[in-house]
């Protein structure tokens, strides 16, 4: 084989091998920054949570309208959970918001990327119960889509996130309202209300 054919040969594969190179490279990087803005538009949506759910707690029927300026008016939490309690609280759907994320439920996160648990707690961590119905003893709203549970099995089992990918818990001081306080039946006090995410 002549020198000049051989030179060619090893440039030619040279440079076939370079070229591939940077298409993985290029891959990467886009696949990359990719992941980056998921992340960062998942760390948004979660950012704003607990204003989305008082928000959009606006547009649905008033009487169900529970959450406002850190108060929560029990009347209509009871009616809330009178109309969610064996639904997920994905059900509780504003309007179809199509785009990327799918359908976003009521706290403004794409229900098929996240399971979520709603429910109160008082200063010594434990569970309050906010179920009208006494006899249904519903204290943990939503549904666990992977094990198949109701959130109060998930957290009474003690993982409730277990097969999801990822746990992530928020809590807000507010101020529980069961009516006017010189009914000396209401117990108006402050409670963290919680909501647990599971990340698909």
């Amino acid at each position: 084989m002549k020198p000049n054919k051989k030179a060619q040969i090893i440039t030619f594969d040279f440079s076939s091998s370079i070229i591939i190179f940077m298409i993985f490279i290029i891959i990467f990087i886009g696949l990359f920054l990719l992941s980056q803005t998921v992340e960062k538009k998942q760390e948004f949506e979660l950012e704003y949570m607990f204003a989305n759910l008082e928000n959009n707690l606006k547009f649905g029927p008033g009487n169900q309208n529970f959450f406002s300026d850190y108060r929560v008016n029990k009347g209509r939490l009871d009616d809330f959970i009178n109309a969610f309690h064996d639904k997920s609280i994905d059900s509780y759907v504003v309007g179809n918001i199509s785009g990327d994320i799918g359908v976003s439920h009521g706290i403004g996160l794409d229900e098929a990327n996240y399971d979520v648990c709603l429910y109160f707690t008082d200063n010594d961590n434990r569970i309050v119960s906010i179920d009208p119905d006494t006899m249904r003893g519903t204290n943990i709203l939503g549904w666990l889509e992977k094990p198949g549970k109701k959130c109060t099995e998930g957290i009474a089992g003690g993982k409730p996130c277990d097969k999801y990918s990822q746990a992530i818990s928020f809590f807000k001081p507010v101020l529980f309202d069961e009516g006017p306080i010189n009914n000396p039946e209401n117990n108006n006090r402050i409670l963290q209300m919680n909501i647990l995410i599971c990340k698909r």
